[in-house]
């Protein structure tokens, strides 16, 4: 009988430390369900970019994340390294996140016996990847892919402090760092650059490149989004107060965000954002991790990978 190989990649660190304290129990099960399989712990930013990248080498016949949004993110990352072989086989999650935003848009289950039966007999769905090209932290030109939800402005704030934090409260973490930067964030200038070379100038709350429909824990700032239509969905938050902010904030929960006033959204296959004459520049949040400042430029990669489901 066929065997495939699976390759895990593991963020111990996940659901507050329960991966690594259960990993035993969790092991049992996986070895129960798939037979056997090979496996890595991540154990520092970055390092499930390069545990991914290596294992492809491996020629695995799946890559199967157990961790959240921002180690999903991280093997995305990895398929698209140096050296890695052009034939990418399909990715698969075991969903142990804090916020679960993109496992959302998915459609990932909950339950981590239907998780490994998607593991082993799930169909395999295109999904479209982001590429960004920003300022880093040192100042210089960095360049990072995306699968759920990028942007700038306040949710670039909100993501640094939720990743300073212990995000021992889980999504509401999110929704805590949010409330707080209503009172401190300053509404930045930006001017969008489109590819059929017109620009325009927005001042923004929030500024979010969508392929997915979540962000910041729950929060659906994209109802229409769809993970592999080739197409972002750019929404834009404007012209809110703080007592606007707080009030409209229920309809980032519920689904109902783009019928408020002050939200735009326009689809598109890339952009370049850079801050307005005069402006500093806005934090740039790139699937839940705070990565660098404007300018930055994005663009779609219809269909680059495909996910087990």
């Amino acid at each position: 009988m066929f065997q495939r190989k699976y390759h895990f990649v593991i963020n111990p660190r996940s659901s507050g430390g329960a991966t690594g304290k259960a990993w035993q129990e969790l092991e049992s099960m996986i070895r129960t369900r798939l037979g056997e399989f090979t496996y890595d712990f991540t154990d520092a930013p970055g390092a499930a970019t390069r545990i991914t990248a290596q294992a492809l080498r491996n020629k695995p016949d799946c890559i199967v994340v157990v961790g959240g949004d921002g180690t999903i993110s991280e093997v995305v990352n990895g398929y698209f390294a140096p050296g890695v072989p052009a034939r990418k086989p399909p990715l698969a999650v075991v969903n142990r996140g804090t916020g679960g935003d993109f496992c959302r848009s998915l459609g990932v289950p909950a339950d981590l016996n239907l998780a490994l039966e998607a593991v082993k007999n799930g169909r395999e769905t295109p999904v479209d990847v982001g590429r960004l090209t920003f300022r880093g932290k040192d100042g210089k030109e960095a360049q990072r892919f995306f699968i759920n939800v990028a942007g700038c402005g306040m949710a670039g704030e909100v993501v640094s402090a939720v990743n300073q934090s212990s995000k021992r409260f889980g999504g509401l973490s999110y929704f805590l760092s949010s409330a707080g930067g209503l009172l401190t964030y300053r509404k930045k200038g930006v001017v969008v650059e489109w590819p059929d070379g017109r620009s325009s100038e927005h001042r923004i709350v929030t500024l979010a490149i969508c392929n997915g429909q979540f962000f910041g824990g729950g929060m659906q700032i994209s109802p229409e989004s769809r993970i592999g239509d080739g197409w972002f969905d750019i929404v834009f938050i404007e012209d809110w107060n703080m007592l606007q902010s707080l009030w409209y904030s229920k309809n980032l929960y519920n689904g109902t965000i783009q019928s408020c006033p002050g939200v735009n959204v326009r689809r598109a296959q890339g952009l370049r954002i850079k801050p307005a004459a005069g402006e500093a520049a806005a934090l740039i949040d790139c699937d839940g991790e705070d990565v660098g400042s404007v300018p930055l430029n994005a663009e779609i990669l219809p269909a680059a990978l495909r996910f087990r489901v």
